[in-house]
């Protein structure tokens, strides 16, 4: 896979979504990861994220790959009483 950019979005305690993000036309996929504060996210598209539903990315856990049409729908918060970050490199090519 080709590396295309690097996004970092503050996740506070409203919700965002891919509005939020800026994905470049060629992505295929985007690694995530959080740092600052765990970060909640889902990626059906409509349900919003709390401390006690949805997944969570770890900011001591290495980061996660995902394909960019689960991205499009993802929404996220921060974990915890402080903002966090969403670390996101976007990629674009085959799964390794």
């Amino acid at each position: 896979m080709a590396y295309l950019s690097f996004e970092q979005v503050t996740a506070t305690s409203s919700v965002k979504d891919s509005s939020d993000l800026t994905i470049p036309v060629k992505a295929t996929h985007a690694e995530l990861q959080a740092s600052g504060n765990n970060v909640a996210y889902t990626m059906d598209g409509s349900t919003d994220p709390t401390v006690s539903s949805g997944m969570t990315l770890v900011t001591t856990n290495a980061p996660k790959l995902f394909l960019i049409e689960d991205i499009r729908n993802i929404r996220f918060i921060r974990f915890g009483g402080s903002d966090g970050n969403l670390n996101i490199h976007y990629l674009a090519g085959r799964d390794v």
